[in-house]
């Protein structure tokens, strides 16, 4: 017997703009999910695990999930900037590597373009923290707001 699609709870859940800041969580906590299985980094993956499941629990719009929703969008945007912090110390060690590149020729161009490859990456990972940390924040401040409390549903019994 094929399962009628729930067309009550369908008309009733309306677009949502902080609905997107799950979905892009979830999306990034499963392409870590991989990496981290990949390397064997078993801490990171069982964090993955978990931002997994409070996101697919926020997608559902399941009550528990809100809470840890929002715990999780402070932890994370705390984690970016206190890794932004971190990277922007380093951020004097690619001219202290282009220097020693080049006093050593032997290394040629292909050192220099790695360097300069490297510096983009960084670049690209700070700009990504600047931009996460205020939609972070502006998630977990969403989530706390009662016309979107009203939004989740409790376990059915």
């Amino acid at each position: 017997m094929p399962l009628a699609p729930n067309v009550a709870g369908a008309a009733n859940r309306r677009f949502a703009p902080w609905a997107i800041g799950p979905w892009v969580l979830l999306l990034l906590a499963a392409i870590g999910f991989v990496q981290y299985l990949r390397h064997a980094e078993y801490l990171y993956l069982g964090v993955a695990v978990a931002i997994i499941v409070v996101c697919a629990g926020c997608i559902l719009r399941q009550a528990w999930s809100r809470p840890a929703m929002q715990l999780l969008a402070l932890l994370l945007a705390v984690w970016s900037l206190v890794t932004a912090v971190l990277m922007l110390q380093q951020s004097g060690d690619f001219e202290i590597a282009r220097q020693h590149a080049r006093a050593q020729p032997q290394l040629g161009e292909m050192a220099l373009w790695m360097i300069a490859r490297a510096q983009r990456t960084w670049q690209v990972g700070i700009a990504l923290k600047l931009v996460a940390i205020p939609a972070l924040l502006w998630l977990a401040w969403q989530l706390g707001r009662p016309a979107v409390r009203t939004q989740f549903r409790s376990r059915r019994p």
